[in-house]
């Protein structure tokens, strides 16, 4: 307990100033190092309370101390080193206890004062000593580990590998002490340490290190320990600290201690490191040399260690210009770094230690390759010394072909894929990012078990779960050797591409570092099924190609595939992708595979094994299977309000109708609400563009007539008599191309492929298609080339042109293309306007431009499918059809104009909408609420689990004829913040009026703390409409009519989630029903139902009470039978399968007769015996108003319960 009172305070003090992000990396980190499990570090990562974290994280330094220190070492995070430590005197200190014990001469906690760090450079006091304070391991436990005696090697390799040694001391014949360090870069980093305090400017030493710059240092030390495995021990000497230059070759000079050899360990002989001091105050010019020896494990390129040869120098005094590392070397490393420091100080001199050459001429000394490469030194600044991975120096066709991918990124990156030239810098807003989750739903699908949808997020789950473009590749508890794959899913339009693009473009400017090489496939590309590859072919060949040394850059990327990032962009594109997490392995680098053995390869983690896997989807495609095998799911949710519009005036930035433009489309409400779609919002933004162009100043109201006049814009203009026919013919060619592509789920197909080389180069003139190129095949000359339409939004309406138009599709079979009346899940998503277009254009049978686009009798086509279409959605049970169903039913009643049809539609609706757990986006509230305006029924709306966003629900309420909704607490308490903010009193109250919770289900923690905020934020919300509108109201009607609560928060959670309940109760003053049974049990207990007795006398309106399944014993039914009197209204009573005895059920048959109101009581399945029973039956007829006594229970002999319902007929069996 001692130990946690001195690391909570530090722990809380660093929690207070660290940001969020700080505090995610910490945690992190702590999941890295096995210090908290998965479970406990998402707990952790979702805890609100600054304090409760900083207690949790104290208590878990505490638990697993010895881990913590040897991984995390956590006093480092609290800044031990740099505070008094008052407690090291302290008898009573834990601290104290554990070092008690030391053979280590201990230090003076006097000496540790505000500059204890400057202090003990130029005192005599051992640094090893220091690191005692460090070291929470007794000395007796790291002795009884590590042995020294190079006859006998008889240490665990396990033990070796342990970081919890990291000191031990012995005495050698001579009775000199020796100090053993377990580990090569541990040394490394405490000199970097040192080096690094005595660099900074003074002002900077009186500044303690930042959170996060602790946090960086920490997790890189870890990091760089994985590569010493084969290392297993380290000597590492004591450092001895010397006054001033001038007495450095002072006889009195301390000596340096010896070291011995550990067994199988090659190590350098002693070596020093040199370091120029400020042995005065700050503006004293004198300085001081401070020399530690030290010893070190060499490890070789290929990562196998090596004797370097060499006797010990003596410490030689260095130019008080710099810092030298000076080994015992005959030769010296090749590469030398110097890194200058500040104005009137030399250089640092660090060699990175990835090669080992012969020699060189650039020093007089030779040099110790120390492992601080990656160090960035600038004047007046900080020197950040971190131990890292040793780098590696590419090969210069490595070097290379990085350089070429980054300028082709920059190349093609660069603008955005529209007709006319704006930059991705300009146009690009980036969409939500949510971190996705996927769960099996219940019902008739469940045996479907591979088959999951997604988790739909509320609004503070939104902002919980949102994601920056830099935390796409952030796989919290992701092993590092293994390959990890990512998904981004997002439906068609949601901008998935131009994110890829813009990631793409990031990496070539510098960002996401921590790739070497980025490949991006478009699948389109890759989706001929006869073509072959290798991985070498994949990698080398169909992306960008290297100039040059292509044996040595496919090397380089098979040993180093953690430095990969292979993107697929449009996965459903894949031809025969099916099934292939199952596919024999394909483990091969150099043998020819198709595209879906490949791909087997990277998904199951075969090949490439380490790098990462980028793929965008769409979300219930073919994908969705494979979910639960990724790593990751982040999830598109396209713009908000605010985005559309920041979108749109940079569309028509500097262009002269840019106002007039914004407003127009703003005006549009229907458009409008589409451009939540950023492909869509750049399309509407593209016609607008043309019709300012040509001199019109409207829009179209639907999207079926949006698509009209951008055909119209499209092909008038350079439309001639002579070109009208071929226009026709080429048009209802490209629509069956568009349907039929769409029907097996493509939207691209070999240029060859087309009708005639005239319907190509027509679509290609327009626009309606882009080119692109299939790869070359090995050794194949011939380029092919591919079409893909140049969004979906022109396939799908082509596509609905050729069901419109062709003769052969007969208006009775045009229905089965609308989905209305099947529950089913579409099998594919990629005609999804399809239905909205085919009832638009039926409805548009006397539009000019429409007959026009063929030479057929157009009207009379038309006319005839139209009747049918109307016959069919008359037909339709509308009552029967699910929410997904019933929103597309609205939008193609809406794309038809038809008032009739509307009409039709909002009198046949129920008063009842339920919305649950289907999401509705923007369009889909707009026409939602243009067809409830059209009724006169009174409708109340379940809007939960639904997305919703604010702006929508404030459209819904707002509604007169809908007199209440049911939202998620957190969304309606956002929403009424929000109306009192703008000042919209009146929907304020309306909305405070209308709302519901009955009944309320607490399936969660977060259900009891919603239903806990919301009722105290009761008071607030009643002062605010007192004060804005007079209107005296004493309770939020949600709450005071809430009649029926359900808790079903199961056992791990029931218990604590339930003492929370009660405080809620008695704020109910309607509740009549409290059912706390669970199929999972919620096991209350009788520590639960004590509570509850409690606050009984203030229930007064209650009358069933389900306390079945909750574990509840005699001391429990005494609790309660002591309270029940005092429930006035209560009518029904199960206590059926808990733990009540006979003494239960005496105390409860005493107070039978007291309850007036009592009409059915249930005590089946407890441990009852003929006793109690007798006791109850006897009570019972004492009680004329009660209709039952269900009391059967194993432990009472059947003829007893005969014999007693024989007696009473009202004791059921």
């Amino acid at each position: 307990m001692n130990l946690f009172k001195e690391i909570l305070p530090r722990v809380r003090k660093i929690l207070s100033s660290a940001t969020l992000s700080d505090a995610h990396a910490l945690l992190s980190l702590m999941l890295k190092e096995d210090v908290i499990s998965k479970e406990y570090y998402q707990t952790l990562l979702h805890e609100k309370d600054r304090e409760d974290l900083a207690r949790k994280i104290s208590l878990t330094f505490v638990e697993k101390w010895d881990l913590c220190l040897n991984t995390l070492v956590p006093l480092c995070y609290l800044k031990l080193c740099n505070n008094k430590h008052q407690s090291t005197t302290d008898g009573d200190s834990s601290l104290n206890r554990v070092l008690a014990g030391n053979k280590r001469q201990t230090m003076d906690s006097s000496i540790l004062t505000e500059n204890s760090f400057l202090d003990l450079l130029h005192s005599d006091i051992d640094p090893v000593h220091l690191y005692t304070l460090l070291d929470a391991k007794s000395i007796e436990n790291a002795e009884s580990e590590v042995l020294t005696d190079p006859e006998t090697d008889t240490i665990n390799h396990d033990q070796f590998n342990n970081l919890d040694i990291f000191y031990t001391m012995e005495n050698s014949e001579s009775g000199e002490e020796l100090y053993i360090c377990s580990n090569t870069r541990e040394a490394y980093a405490r000199i970097a340490g040192l080096a690094e305090y005595v660099l900074k400017d003074p002002q900077e030493r009186q500044m303690e290190d930042t959170f996060a710059g602790n946090l960086i240092f920490d997790e890189m030390a870890t990091e760089s320990t994985e590569g010493f495995t084969d290392v297993k021990m380290q000597k590492c000497h004591k450092r001895t600290f010397l006054g001033t230059a001038e007495n450095h070759s002072d006889t009195s000079e301390p000596k340096c201690r010896k070291t011995v050899d550990s067994p199988a360990v090659s190590t350098v002989n002693s070596s020093f490191l040199s370091v120029t001091l400020s042995g005065s105050p700050v503006n004293s010019s004198s300085f001081s040399l401070l020399h530690i020896p030290f010893s070190v494990t060499t490890i070789s390129p290929t990562g196998r260690s090596f004797i370097a040869p060499g006797s010990i120098p003596n410490c030689l005094p260095v130019s008080a210009k710099g810092i030298q590392v000076i080994p015992g070397f005959p030769a010296l490393p090749q590469q030398i770094i110097s890194l200058p420091v500040r104005n009137g100080a030399s250089d640092i001199i660090v060699c990175p230690g990835s090669s080992f050459p012969t020699e060189t001429s650039q020093l007089a000394s030779p040099i110790l390759p120390v492992n601080l490469s990656g160090v960035e030194i600038s004047k007046g600044s900080q020197i950040p010394f971190v131990p890292s991975k040793q780098t590696q120096k590419r090969p210069k066709p490595v070097e290379a072909f990085c350089m070429s991918l980054k300028d082709y990124f920059c190349d093609v990156c660069k603008f955005m894929p529209m007709e006319r030239e704006v930059t991705l810098d300009q146009l690009y807003i980036e969409g939500a990012l949510l971190q996705g989750q996927h769960e099996t739903k219940g019902g008739k699908n469940i045996i479907k078990g591979i088959e999951k949808e997604p988790v739909i997020y509320d609004l503070e789950e939104k902002e919980k779960t949102a994601l920056e473009r830099n935390q796409i590749f952030q796989v919290p508890g992701g092993k590092e050797l293994e390959t990890k794959i990512i998904v981004l899913l997002g439906k068609a339009g949601m901008g998935k591409s131009i994110l890829v693009q813009k990631i793409c473009q990031d990496w070539s400017n510098g960002k996401f570092s921590q790739f070497e090489f980025v490949f991006l496939y478009e699948c389109r590309r890759l989706s001929l099924p006869e073509k072959r590859y290798s991985l070498k072919d994949l990698l080398l060949e169909v992306f960008v190609r290297p100039q040059e040394g292509k044996e040595e850059v496919f090397k380089y990327i098979l040993q180093n595939p953690s430095k990969v990032l292979l993107i697929f962009d449009g996965f459903e594109e894949l031809q025969d992708h099916d099934g292939f997490t199952h596919f024999p392995d394909c483990q091969s680098y150099k043998e020819l595979y198709s595209m879906r053995e490949l791909f087997a390869g990277l998904f199951q983690k075969k090949i490439l094994s380490g790098c990462t896997l980028l793929l965008t989807a769409r979300p219930k495609d073919k994908l969705n299977q494979y979910l639960s095998k990724v790593d990751k799911i982040i999830e598109m949710v396209g713009f908000s309000p605010q985005q559309v519009e920041l979108y749109i005036s940079r569309y028509f930035e500097g262009l002269p109708y840019c106002n007039d433009a914004i407003k127009l489309i703003k005006d549009c409400q229907y458009l409008f609400s589409h451009c939540y779609s950023p492909v869509m919002c750049r399309f509407i933004c593209f016609l607008c563009e043309m019709v300012f162009e040509t001199g019109h100043k409207d829009l179209p109201s639907t999207l079926s007539t949006l698509l009209l006049k951008f055909f119209q814009e499209k092909l008038t203009p350079a439309q001639t008599d002579g070109t009208t026919i071929k226009n026709q013919q080429n048009i209802d060619k490209l629509a069956q191309v568009a349907w039929s592509l769409g029907e097996h789920h493509q939207n691209a197909l070999k240029s060859d492929l087309f009708p005639s080389k005239e319907i190509k180069e027509f679509a290609l003139k327009h626009g309606f298609v882009l080119p692109f190129t299939f790869p070359k095949q090995s050794g194949n000359k011939e380029e092919e080339f591919g079409s893909v339409f140049s969004n979906f939004i022109i396939q799908n309406f082509l596509g609905t042109l050729h069901l419109v138009l062709a003769e052969e599709i007969k208006d009775k079979s045009l229905t089965k293309y609308f989905s209305f009346p099947s529950r089913k899940k579409k099998s594919h998503n990629w005609l999804d306007l399809m239905p909205q277009f085919l009832a638009g254009i039926l409805f548009l049978q006397d539009d000019p431009y429409l007959c026009s686009l063929s030479n057929k009798d157009v009207k009379k086509i038309i006319t005839k499918k139209q009747k049918t279409l109307l016959k069919y959605i008359k037909r339709v049970q509308i009552n029967n059809l699910c929410p997904e169903r019933l929103l597309e039913l609205f939008h193609c009643v809406y794309e038809t104009q038809d008032r009739y049809l509307l009409q039709n539609i909002a009198l046949r609706l129920e008063r009842e909408l339920s919305f649950l757990g289907t999401p509705l986006t923007p369009p889909d509230v707009y026409v939602l609420r243009s067809i409830l305006k059209r009724s006169k029924k009174e409708f109340a709306l379940d809007l939960r689990n639904s997305a919703i966003d604010l702006q929508g629900m404030k459209d819904l309420v707002g509604l007169k004829n809908v007199t209440s909704f049911r939202a998620s607490l957190t969304d309606t308490i956002r929403l009424w913040e929000s109306l009192e903010q703008t000042q919209e009193y009146e929907l304020l109250k309306i909305s405070i009026q209308k709302f519901a919770i009955d009944p309320f289900k607490a399936k969660t923690m977060r259900d009891i703390s919603d239903l806990s905020g919301f009722v105290h934020m009761q008071e607030k919300m009643i002062h605010c409409m007192q004060e804005t509108s007079g209107c005296q109201i004493h309770e939020i009607p949600a709450i005071k009519n809430l009649k029926k609560l359900e808790f079903a928060l199961g056992p791990a959670c029931g218990p604590r989630g339930f003492l929370r309940l009660v405080e809620i109760l008695v704020s109910l003053p309607s509740l009549q029903q409290l059912d706390l049974d669970a199929l999972s049990e919620n096991g209350i207990g009788d520590e639960g139902v004590k509570s509850l007795s409690q606050v009984f006398s203030q229930l007064t309106s209650l009358e069933v009470l389900n306390l079945s399944q909750n574990k509840i014993t005699d001391l429990g039914a005494e609790n309660l039978a002591t309270a029940l009197p005092s429930l006035s209204s209560l009518k029904t009573l199960s206590l059926y399968n808990n733990s009540i005895c006979d003494a239960g059920a005496e105390n409860i048959a005493k107070v039978l007769p007291a309850m007036a109101s009592l009409r059915v009581l249930d005590v089946q399945y407890n441990k009852i015996t003929d006793a109690g029973a007798q006791r109850l039956s006897g009570s019972l007829r004492k009680c004329p108003h009660m209709k039952s006594l269900a009391m059967w229970n194993p432990t009472i002999p059947y003829g007893v319960l005969e014999h007693l319902q024989q007696l009473d007929s009202r004791i059921i069996l």
